[in-house]
């Protein structure tokens, strides 16, 4: 009989102004169809039909938004509740409140999807598995870094799944026997190394790998209250390509998570496949805001170009109570030119005064700053005496050169403001000179070598690899298996297996993940919100945050 009053009272409720989508209900549109449907949808719901009612109210939806179309959603989660199709009504009812946040039946969506919810969880055993798909390209041009990037992920998903490796010393040393249990990997969790690596055998504990004449051997040192196990999909490096893999992902092998793929185009292409399904996507390197913008299940462990602007005047603001930074940047430079973007706009927001900005024609306009600047007339003197600090985000081709030819321009202006940066401006060999201006930068990457769990980390890549990172082709392939490890080891120690789906709330309020080279922290949002912030001071860098 409480069901039904509320059914009357979700009626009665149509007649007021509450807000749906931003907008007032007495701007929407009546639907005499829809009205029908809903009608219809109640008798049914009121009789204890309660299938019926769950189609009608169904109906309602697919009719353009109308005076029914918020009350029917909440009380087709009502029917799906009461047919036990509780998964059903989970899907119906976050989806609503995603939709409509604003909505007045917002207590009572919620309540109603916290009993399918709890419904749900009794219906059947917690499942024990963390279902995680993998997606990276294998084409030639790509495979050296997603072999590094895949390798970085294993060894998270072997690390939580309690293995580990070791050397056996060679045959004629005498071996004191130990209690561990030597166990097959695939045992444990689906092994897809070997369809990465283009094999067609599964790699167990008995298969051997030599290092130094030491064959080595994977052990269940520990056994985990839940395993997660990796499935993999090639994305061949093209749009077509990832949104295939990841379709592949979420039908066949029916992932909770996905993590890839790697780069801003695949990554957006694919993340439309992931949020209509409403499975979290975590993409690790794409910067464009493209990716995950307008979507909730779409993340990027990697801060978007322009965020990086937003990051850097925060700090500058708040971390270093600069009162004024004027702005340089290159025109041309896409991402010259983002960052700039974001920088002026968080410091507007700061009230971090910015005195001028200058944009420079060409490259080789940052050996020529004291004339780039004498040469325009916004630029007074004035306005170049009170600026506390300058933003140079040099990027693009040969950025480190650019650096040292604005450098070199800087002393000749003769002034002590302070310099910005960003992640070019990480490791250069002109520590001095970058001293003088005590230049300070955010950098979204980091390894510090000597640390106990990045020594850790580096062992167990070579007992899996047989080398370690530092020994690997270029730095970016170094920089993938850290940052494998790291958003796996973040997805890992912040997800859980559930029988209902994972939402993105359980990444947004996740705290912050200190990694081996990155951190990850969402604050709320789709994109990582946390950077390292260093500086050069006394001829060499120093860590602040």
């Amino acid at each position: 009989m409480r069901v039904v009053l509320m059914a009357g009272a979700l009626l009665v409720g149509l007649s007021g102004t509450s807000t749906v989508c931003g907008q007032v209900r007495d701007t929407i549109s009546r639907d005499a169809d829809a009205e029908l449907m809903f009608e219809q949808g109640v008798s049914a719901f009121e009789r204890g039909d309660y299938e019926k009612a769950a189609e009608r109210f169904r109906l309602v939806s697919d009719y353009p938004i109308n005076h029914k179309t918020t009350a029917a959603l909440v009380m087709q989660g009502k029917a799906l509740l009461r047919l036990g199709r509780y998964q059903e009504a989970v899907d119906v009812l976050e989806t609503f409140l995603d939709r409509y946040p604003q909505t007045s039946y917002k207590k009572e969506a919620q309540r109603v999807l916290d009993a399918a919810r709890q419904g749900l969880e009794q219906s059947g055993a917690q499942p024990d598995t963390l279902r995680v798909g993998v997606a990276l390209p294998m084409t030639d041009k790509f495979v050296a870094l997603s072999q590094a990037m895949f390798n970085g992920i294993r060894l998270a998903i072997d690390e939580h799944n309690g293995l580990r490796r070791r050397y056996v010393p060679p045959q004629g040393f005498q071996v004191r026997p130990d209690s561990f249990d030597v166990a097959s990997t695939a045992e444990v969790y689906s092994d897809s190394l070997a369809e990465a690596e283009g094999r067609t055998t599964v790699m167990t504990a008995t298969d051997t790998v030599r290092v130094d004449s030491l064959q080595i051997v994977t052990e269940q040192a520990r056994r985990p209250d839940w395993i997660a196990k990796m499935y993999f999909q090639k994305t061949k490096g093209t749009p077509e390509g990832a949104r295939a893999a990841v379709d592949t992902l979420l039908r066949q092998n029916e992932v909770d998570v996905v993590l890839g793929p790697l780069f801003s185009r695949t990554a957006r292409s694919a993340g439309r496949v992931a949020e209509e399904a409403r499975t979290l996507m975590v993409a690790p390197l794409a910067t464009d805001e493209s990716v995950s913008a307008g979507k909730d299940y779409v993340f990027q462990a990697n801060p978007t170009i322009r965020l990086r602007g937003h990051i850097m005047a925060r700090f500058a603001s708040e971390g270093l109570l600069t009162k004024s930074a004027s702005i340089i940047y290159e025109k041309g430079s896409a991402d010259s030119e983002r960052l700039a973007e974001g920088f002026r706009s968080e410091a507007k927001k700061q009230g971090l005064s910015v005195p001028f900005t200058l944009r420079l024609n060409s490259p080789r306009d940052w050996s020529r700053l004291p004339e780039a600047i004498e040469e325009d007339s916004t630029i007074t003197d004035s306005l170049f005496a009170s600026t506390d600090a300058f933003y140079l985000p040099v990027a693009g081709r040969n950025a480190s050169g650019k650096i040292q030819d604005a450098l070199t321009a800087l002393r000749r202006l003769n002034t002590d403001a302070r310099v910005l940066g960003n992640s070019s401006w990480h490791n250069l060999t002109v520590k001095k000179e970058a001293s003088q201006f005590t230049a300070t930068y955010a950098n979204d990457f980091h390894v510090r070598t000597k640390r106990p769990d990045v020594q850790r980390f580096i062992r167990h890549y070579r007992l899996l690899t047989g080398g370690t990172p530092g020994r690997l082709s270029t730095p970016e392939e170094q920089r993938f298996a850290y940052t494998g490890y790291d958003v796996a080891r973040f997805l890992l120690t912040t997800l859980s297996p559930s029988s209902i789906r994972l939402r993105p709330a359980d990444l947004r309020s996740a705290p912050l993940y200190e990694g081996l080279g990155m951190k990850i922290d969402f604050e709320d949002d789709n994109v990582n919100q946390a950077m390292f912030f260093h500086r050069y001071r006394n001829n060499r860098i120093e860590l602040l945050r």
